[in-house]
Formats: structure tokens, sequence, C-alpha cells
């Protein structure tokens, strides 16, 4: 975890949960869990989430307690790691229902420098 490479991965944030949204944007839930390689898609740009989230300096991460960090990690976790099955219902809900306003947050965040 290196201070000075935060800002590169609180910029790059925004984007993994704009790419994971935008997966999502076109299809049901069903369609979506039917669909091996949207799915895998969708795990790797969590995994990527994740990987930039524990990249942020702990002080500076401390400043933004809007930002659910353990939950991002966790999940990141959970998926690099093959702890259990993924359940991809639950992925298309965290992305349908959360992520907007993660982005929001990773928005607001990255605005106040």
């Amino acid at each position: 975890m290196t201070v000075g490479r935060t800002p590169a991965h609180l910029t790059d944030m925004p984007g993994f949960a704009r790419k994971l949204r935008s997966l999502a944007a076109t299809t049901t839930i069903e369609e979506f869990a039917r669909q091996r390689i949207l799915c895998l898609a969708t795990e790797k740009l969590f995994i990527n989430l994740g990987e930039a989230a524990c990249r942020i300096d702990a002080r500076r991460a401390g400043q933004m307690p809007d930002i659910p960090w353990r939950k991002i990690t966790g999940l990141r976790n959970i998926l690099a790691h093959g702890y259990e099955q993924v359940a991809h219902d639950i992925l298309f809900k965290t992305i349908t229902d959360e992520l907007p306003a993660l982005e929001a947050a990773l928005q607001r965040a990255l605005a106040t420098g």
C-alpha cells in the first residue's frame, strides 16, 4: 500500500462501479444469473474494485466514512479466493442497489481531493 498511489486507485474505483452497472443495466436478474461469461466479468470487476480499495491508504480511507471499505474488500476476498459458491443474484442486487450510492460517494471523495 503506497500513499503516493492512493489517488490513482481512488480514481479507478468509480470506473469499476460504472462498468459493473453497465453490465447489469440491460438484463434481468434471471438472465444475468444464466449468462456465465457476464457473471465472470462481473466477478472480475468486483475483484478489481476491491483490490483498488485495499490499496487506499488507511489514513485517507478513514477520511471517507461513507464508503464501506470492509464490505468492498471482503467481497473481493470471497470472490478472489473462492471461499464459497458465488451467489450471482446477490452480486446483481449489489450492483443495482448499492453501487449507485458507492459511485456517488467516490465521486464526492474525488471532488474534495
